[in-house]
């Protein structure tokens, strides 16, 4: 098989077809590619499978890499915690079980605390799918490449951050209506995280921690009347539609940021030219999921628009209930930084201003703010399909990835 430019033909088109052939990407033959030790990397995934949301974006940022070395770096996946669980992962990845994990901070609070503080301005959002998943996502990803308490933090355990991403903003999907504060005094609500549990009480609301396992059953028994979560819910992971038919959108913080990391010793091995290639994979593979989150809402939107099975609830008068306690934690937050936060509030500031420039930079591209009213987040859900991150991706890659490259 022809070489070309260092790969051979069909790697080559591989790489191309995957969009990385920037000057981050060094594809002339050299030394470093002859010299490349051929090695299989394990990937632990606790999230789901291959078709995941996850999956599907990192499956895509492997083939980039083999065909980028050639077939020298191949994969071995381990998906739905087959290796490594939730809580093992860290650890797992630091001491070479796996070469490459998923990580969720706040699950961890005492081995990463930087990480867990700054989930904290998950409530530092709007509610607008697009601009929380892309402007919220961008802000998250830019903050767990650049900040040096938090690499350090992950470097501590001998991993390296590859990238991070946030969800789309959590609602309440219930069993009951829920349109007035009067209506949700009292009721139960499974929240796990006081980033969600505040602002249920907030709303006169109970937090109840049920295991997630358990959730459908809890619903459909009445054992708690909602569930704090993603609308895609309604047509993934739980399926929730039958049991929770009541679509309540009032803002609830995003969980960020899921943070895929590499062992230390493996990318300290990797030449310059492999560790560029990687960098712009990764943000790749973010862009990757923040399209998947779009296209999974917009499933749900589908569902919710028909209003055959969903009642969309009417969140004016909680909303602002909701909004209020999230600025208010998000104020306060810079009062239980961790020892290794320099300058915690210029920290939490630096973010918002972030998420407002990325914001901007959306609003820019035809992409305006949606309100909280039924109508408007209808309108929202009908239009996910068409929304186009290409160019906001670009500006990404040519203002934060390019300064990562060495």
């Amino acid at each position: 098989m022809t070489k070309h430019l260092g790969l051979t033909t069909a790697s080559a088109a591989v790489v191309a077809a995957y969009g990385l052939l920037g000057a981050g990407a060094a594809l002339a033959q050299d030394d470093w590619l002859a010299n490349l030790e051929p090695m299989t990397l394990k990937l632990a995934d606790f999230s789901g499978d291959q078709t995941a949301n996850f999956g599907k974006a990192m499956v895509a940022w492997e083939e980039s890499i083999t065909a980028f070395t050639d077939g020298k770096i191949t994969f071995e996946n381990y998906w739905s915690s087959s290796l490594l669980n939730a809580l093992d992962t860290l650890q797992g990845v630091g001491d070479g079980v796996a070469d490459i994990g998923l990580i969720i901070p706040s699950y961890m609070p005492q081995e990463l605390p930087v990480g867990s503080w700054l989930f904290g301005l998950g409530g530092a959002l709007s509610g607008s799918t697009v601009h929380d998943v892309a402007a919220g996502g961008a802000t998250a990803l830019e903050t767990v490449l650049t900040l040096p308490a938090l690499t350090e933090e992950y470097a501590r355990h001998n991993v390296v951050v590859l990238q991070g991403t946030s969800t789309p903003a959590y609602n309440l999907l219930c069993n009951t209506p829920i349109s007035s504060l009067a209506d949700a005094e009292g009721k139960r609500a499974r929240a796990i995280g006081a980033v969600w549990s505040d602002t249920v009480e907030a709303l006169g609301m109970t937090p109840v921690s049920i295991a997630w396992n358990e959730a459908y059953e809890g619903l459909q028994r009445g054992v708690f009347d909602c569930m704090v979560i993603n609308p895609n819910q309604y047509v993934n992971g739980l399926v929730l539609k039958d049991v929770a038919p009541e679509f309540v959108p009032v803002t609830m913080a995003q969980l960020q940021s899921s943070t895929w990391v590499m062992n230390k010793d493996i990318w300290d091995g990797f030449p310059v030219e492999l560790q560029n290639f990687i960098t712009e994979a990764n943000a790749k593979a973010a862009y990757e999921i923040w399209m998947g989150y779009l296209e999974i809402e917009a499933q749900a939107g589908d569902l919710i628009a028909a209003a055959e099975e969903i009642h969309t609830n009417d969140v004016s008068e909680i909303e602002p209930v909701a909004a209020a306690q999230r600025a208010e934690a998000v104020a306060a937050l810079a009062g239980t930084a961790p020892g290794a936060v320099e300058n915690p509030q210029q920290v939490i500031d630096d973010y918002l201003a972030r998420i407002d420039y990325w914001t901007a930079a959306l609003e820019a591209d035809g992409y305006m703010v949606t309100e909280r009213t039924p109508e408007a987040i209808l309108k929202a859900f009908a239009g996910l399909r068409d929304v186009d991150l290409a160019n906001f991706f670009a500006r990404y890659n040519e203002e934060v990835t390019s300064t990562l490259m060495k």
